[in-house]
């Protein structure tokens, strides 16, 4: 039997034997990728990923995906999508169709309806547009931090006040804050039987974001990068940081240089300590041979693998680093 491989995030676990039973049957990894993250897009208890996912300042969900197969490197990715629940397929056509890699915004979402998606809401019911408001309001405490009346008025006064906000307000502060607990984004990689690798990412991003906003999900090389040569990384937590160490592209040079996916993520995760600022991150690898490790700086992370060999889905922790400027 020839070797495959899969393993995902946190939340892509009750979904992983869908991929599993793709690649057990001999099918793609590009398929097995996309069907594992389609479930949990479609999940509305998922607040971090597509269908239901958090809102931006102005209580709208904009999702980004990216996709990357490891054999050509081919790769494509969406940002700012706000009226379709798949961006991981749209991503997917994307990468098949254009010769582009990323659409942002009503460009994307114009190519989406062109090729036969249909728009749907991404709030499913009043109840839950009540829910998001009353955690973005400050009826749920987090760690004794409510979200600001300032941020309340921007919100509704977005384009007039956004100007006098960020001159009074510490932005920077809060949201670096707010991230280590409302973000969220489903990674998931998997090696077919051919031996061809694909890693893909989606996320509705951080909660109460610049409308606007991208993280690392949909940029190759940060939140996604994936080389059939060596393996591939995917990212999770706060985007920003990710998008300045190329965290992505990062991991799979390490793995290139002959290092296991324990220590090349591990290694390329002890670069955050050079950035004079505090975040959250995981980075799930794979190596070209189906071997993986997961490892952040946040202790409460797990992820989940299946193999050829151990066909069943098996949940692992995270291996945990501390870094000298965490909290």
């Amino acid at each position: 039997m020839k070797h495959w491989a899969i393993c995902g995030t946190r939340n892509a676990g009750k979904y992983l034997e869908i991929g599993r039973n793709i690649l057990e049957e001999g099918g793609s990894a590009v398929d097995a990728v996309e069907a594992v993250i389609k479930e949990v897009e479609d999940n509305p208890l998922d607040w971090s990923v597509g269908y239901n996912g958090f809102p931006n300042l102005l209580g709208e969900v904009e999702l980004d995906a990216s996709i990357m197969i490891g054999s050509t490197r081919a790769a494509g990715a969406v940002a700012g999508i706000k009226h379709y629940r798949h961006p991981i397929s749209i991503a997917r056509k994307v990468m098949e169709l254009t010769p582009h890699v990323l659409l942002v915004g009503e460009g994307a979402e114009r190519f989406a309806q062109a090729i036969g998606f249909s728009p749907t809401d991404q709030l499913y019911d009043e109840e839950v547009k009540i829910y998001h408001q009353n955690i973005m309001k400050g009826k749920k405490m987090l760690d004794g931090l409510k979200v600001p009346q300032e941020i309340e008025q921007l919100a509704w006064r977005y384009d007039k006040y956004i100007k006098e906000q960020l001159a009074s307000f510490d932005y920077r502060g809060w949201y670096l804050k707010l991230s280590e607990e409302y973000h969220g984004t489903v990674n998931v990689i998997a090696l077919d039987t051919s031996g061809e690798l694909c890693s893909g990412v989606s996320t509705s991003g951080l909660a109460l974001k610049f409308p606007g906003r991208a993280g690392d999900s949909p940029v190759i090389g940060a939140g996604n990068y994936c080389d059939r040569r060596y393996g591939a990384a995917a990212c999770v937590g706060t985007g920003e940081l990710a998008i300045r160490l190329g965290l992505a592209r990062l991991v799979v040079a390490y793995l290139s240089m002959g290092m296991s996916p324990l220590d090349a993520a591990r290694k390329g995760l002890q670069e955050l300590s050079l950035l004079e600022t505090s975040g959250v991150l995981q980075v799930l690898t794979m190596d070209a041979r189906g071997q993986c490790a997961a490892v952040s700086n946040s202790s409460t992370l797990h992820y989940y693998v299946a193999t050829s060999e151990e066909p069943m889905v098996v949940k692992k922790e995270t291996y945990h680093v501390k870094l000298i400027n965490d909290h």
